[in-house]
């Protein structure tokens, strides 16, 4: 099993005797340049996270800085956030292991301690030295033993849970979430159910201009341009009084926008910036208030009209310009509007073309129907059925045209992995795609079929050992993931970093 990093207790020494967190410390001196005591960057199980020398927190920033400059990574500004993410998530991992430790009422045994303080105390031969021990400031010493003790709490309950590749008897991990062997051996031939396909790939933004033409001219006034101004408050009785104002001429449109709006919708002069009709239409609460819009007169003010999370009164300053869809702007405005609000009218185009398609592909075969229809053939090499595409098997290349997220698609990995051999799927619904595939390939081509025993012995030991690496990797990020999504976390990281921490 793989030991996590975090917990090891040479990196968390290591950290008393670096110099990088006196280096980081002071580069960061507040909004106003002072060097003043941050904000706690958090808490968990109301225990603060403090960036302080001696700090976890700070410790952990000074181990993280040195890992990226080994790596030959620059400190600026990008990488320093990242460092100080990485220990601040590190800190709150401690945090949580240390309290399910110290309850169930484990206490570090002092010979524990003194055998992992020898190692810093250790000459050239690697042998313990009184001389170096003695000659060290005692605060220094005591800091290491507190650092060691702190350590071994939260290294217990990681080594508990995950093992540790130092507590190993004979081949088996001495601690540790254990496997079966019909699990082991259930996830070693999780490879060997694949599948491999063909896909005819329609792509979407390949929607014809003239029915984009057609569907433009059918729905000619959702494109109509308003001149037109608002007024917006957020409470009705104010938007009234608003209005009342303007009626009784004590104040001007312009003045009441200067005065009172808001500028949800606008410009500063309170112009709508988004002033086509659907647009229009998408701001009011009572779609029926569109014709009030449409029917109002140049230079005349509506009643209050209810918009979204306000309220708002308008005035129309010219005449609705009417599109013309010969011209580009009014061509790209059809073509936003038909991504954003038809998809599903494009999807249909496109299944209809796909049933064609499947039809022609049973009179002949797939590959002579994707030639005589243009059609884009598409080879899926073979996959087993792996949702997320998690590390512990292969997975889907969603680098493929068309399977961009497809291994998270359900109806999909479930359409294929249902399918006959050399049967045709109904037209799916891919990422901006619609796709028809046919399952042509169980993923056993490829296998070697004179692998010799010493080989094969070989083989089958790396292949346990990649399967419990990754046994050991899911686990972890699974208990990283519920810690930090804990009830007990607060996370102020991102408002403390970026309001003290930024020059």
């Amino acid at each position: 099993m793989k030991k996590n990093t975090a917990y090891t207790i040479g990196s968390l020494i290591v950290l008393l005797i670096c110099a990088f967190c006196f280096v980081v410390l002071p580069a960061f001196t507040g909004s106003e340049g002072q060097q003043n005591k941050l904000p706690p960057f958090g808490k968990y199980n109301k225990r603060e996270i403090t960036y302080e020398q001696d700090s976890d927190f700070a410790n952990y920033v000074s181990q993280y800085g040195q890992m990226f400059q080994a790596y030959g990574q620059q400190l600026n500004e990008q990488t320093y956030y990242t460092v100080f993410k990485y220990a601040f998530d590190a800190t709150v991992r401690k945090f949580a292991y240390e309290d399910a430790v110290n309850k169930s009422g484990y206490v570090v045994p002092q010979a524990a301690v003194n055998r992992n303080m020898v190692p810093f105390f250790s000459d050239e031969n690697g042998n313990y030295s009184s001389k170096l021990y003695k000659q060290t400031d005692p605060k220094t010493v005591e800091n290491l033993r507190k650092s060691i003790q702190s350590g071994l709490v939260a290294s217990r309950y990681s080594d508990d849970l995950f093992g540790s590749e130092e507590d190993i008897v004979g081949s088996e991990a001495l601690y540790g979430l254990k496997e079966s062997d019909a699990e082991l051996d259930f996830l070693k031939s999780y490879n060997a159910n694949k599948r491999g396909f063909q896909m005819a790939l329609f792509n979407t933004s390949d929607y014809p201009e003239e029915e984009k033409l057609k569907f433009a001219k059918e729905n000619q006034a959702k494109f109509n341009k308003f001149d037109i101004s608002i007024v917006t408050v957020e409470d009705k009785a104010k938007a009234q009084t608003v209005l009342k104002r303007i009626n009784n001429n004590e104040i001007t449109f312009e003045d009441a926008i200067s005065e009172y709006s808001l500028n949800y919708f606008t410009n500063s002069e309170g112009k709508v910036t988004s002033a086509y009709q659907y647009q229009i239409e998408n701001l009011l609460v009572n779609k029926d208030d569109l014709a009030i819009l449409t029917d109002l007169a140049v230079d005349s003010v509506t009643d209050v009209i209810e918009t979204s999370n306000s309220f708002s009164i308008f005035k129309k300053n010219g005449e609705t310009k009417t599109p013309d869809f010969e011209i580009d702007e009014y061509k790209d405005l059809v073509s936003t509007y038909l991504r954003n609000y038809e998809k599903t009218r494009i999807e249909d185009y496109f299944t209809a073309k796909a049933n064609d398609f499947i039809a022609q592909a049973a009179k002949s075969d797939f590959d002579s129907a994707c030639t005589s229809m243009n059609i884009k053939n598409v080879e899926i090499p073979a996959f087993p059925l792996n949702y997320g595409s998690v590390a512990i098997a292969d997975s889907l290349n969603t680098s493929i045209e068309g399977l961009s997220s497809a291994d998270t698609n359900e109806k999909f990995l479930e359409t294929a992995f249902n399918l006959k051999m050399n049967e045709m799927s109904e037209p799916l619904v891919l990422n901006g795609y619609v796709a028809v595939i046919k399952y042509t390939s169980d993923g056993n081509e490829a296998k070697a079929a004179d692998t010799n025993d010493e080989e094969t012995d070989n083989s089958e030991d790396d292949n346990t050992a990649d399967v419990l690496s990754n046994i050991s990797d899911l686990d972890q990020s699974s208990a990283n993931n519920y810690i930090l999504s804990s009830d007990k976390l607060e996370n102020n990281f991102a408002e403390v970093y970026f309001s003290n921490m930024m020059n």
